[in-house]
């Protein structure tokens, strides 16, 4: 399971080290957005005000895009790190981004082999922070070794991108869409284990916090499944910005 918890990927890498208690819970009956595969609007109206609202945004984020920093064609591990050393800026920011409120976050995973088997509880915390108004660099804290990320909006394909830095050197990616306002469908693109796939439903319940579902699976099969909070606790130390 632990080797497992390192593979999840994207926000919040849980490592080791961080604190574990034994959790119970029992099956629910009621479905969370989080966990359907599209959200539907409640009316006809809403559908339309949502379909007006996105072709507003993106052609108002399409000229915003011109003049951003350009995404590499190979993100690297020296591309991780020396955007994690750059200044924290909030100034012409990039809405798409901005659920990820900068400072410090702390995470807390419920997680077992399925649902419903949700034994192990786990806490840790990580930063946010913005750079050259289109990537949020993330530092998840754990004892055992740091683990770096950079995540961005590609106006070309209209799709979230990640990349996290492993504590022994390997590099995850994964692509992210989002559905109406509040719901990011992530899944993994590359892992260093190819035959493991994961899958992250984050709901954005408000500017500081955030609901996610993870699943993990092997060759096809469900492995891991966890339920996610995170909260926003504090501003940036003075030593990250």
């Amino acid at each position: 399971m632990q080797k497992l918890i390192l593979l999840l990927g994207a926000f919040a890498l849980i490592g080791c080290g961080e604190k574990k208690e034994p959790v119970s819970e029992k099956p629910s009956r009621k479905t969370s957005v989080a966990a359907n595969d599209r959200p539907k609007p409640a009316s006809k109206e809403e559908a339309e005000s949502e379909e007006a609202e996105g072709d507003q945004i993106t052609s108002e984020s399409n000229l915003e895009s011109k003049d951003l920093p350009s995404i590499p064609a190979a993100v690297t591990a020296e591309f991780i790190m020396a955007m994690w050393s750059k200044p924290h800026d909030e100034s012409h920011f990039i809405d798409e981004l901005k659920y990820y409120k900068p400072g410090t976050w702390k995470l807390i995973r419920n997680i077992g082999p399925r649902k419903g088997e949700l034994v192990e509880r786990l806490e840790t915390s990580f930063t946010f922070k913005w750079v050259e108004r289109r990537f949020v660099v993330q530092k998840v804290h754990d004892e055992t070794g740091h683990q770096f990320s950079v995540m961005t909006y590609d106006y070309d394909t209209e799709s979230y991108r990640w990349w996290g830095l492993m504590p022994d050197g390997s590099l995850n990616e994964s692509s992210g869409k989002r559905y109406w306002r509040d719901l990011v469908d992530w899944k993994s693109v590359h892992n260093p284990d190819d035959a493991t796939q994961f899958r992250l439903r984050e709901t954005v319940r408000s500017e500081g916090a955030y609901k996610a579902i993870f699943e993990v699976r092997k060759g096809g099969d469900l492995v891991a499944y966890a339920k996610d909070e995170a909260m926003w606790i504090g501003q940036l130390d003075s030593t990250e910005e």
